[in-house]
């Protein structure tokens, strides 16, 4: 049940990442909080525990990495494809399907971006051995520099 928790809240950061297309490299930051969860069969208390959980964690984006674009970054998955990728004016919308673990899994995501932040609204929908949906609110801002750390 872990694993799957990990494996929708991964693509949906990734999903996030997606707001990095068109950024300044650099140093960043980024939050991903869980806003709902709905696990068919699991114990309430799991899905309690991870509703309003939030994940922060920093990075940095090269200036090669900022080139080639969040499309590039999933492409370490070959299960996962997009089936619609539009960033245009500040405005973000994807969507995209990957099939693992004998499921699979679909998620969307929108919001607005700029050179040095995004905000994203995300939807991820896991069926097979273990059902799940989780929508996600990520966030995040370019702090300066990368610092080698």
């Amino acid at each position: 049940m872990r694993r799957s928790y990990c494996i929708a809240f991964a693509c949906t950061a990734a999903l996030s990442a997606a707001a990095h297309a068109q950024v300044q490299p650099g140093q960043w930051e980024s939050t991903v909080t869980v806003q709902s969860i709905d696990m068919p069969g699991a114990p309430p208390q799991v899905a309690a525990m991870m509703k309003g959980k939030t994940t922060r964690q920093t990075y940095c984006i090269t200036p090669e990495q900022a080139a080639k674009g969040p499309q590039e970054m999933l492409k370490q998955n070959p299960s996962c494809r997009f089936t619609k990728y539009s960033m245009t004016g500040g405005v973000i919308s994807t969507a995209m399907t990957c099939s693992q673990n004998g499921g699979t899994m679909t998620a969307q995501a929108n919001g607005k971006y700029s050179p040095t932040s995004f905000n994203v609204t995300s939807t991820a929908v896991m069926s097979g051995r273990m059902n799940m949906r989780m929508t996600s609110a990520s966030s995040g801002r370019r702090l300066g520099p990368c610092t080698g750390k």
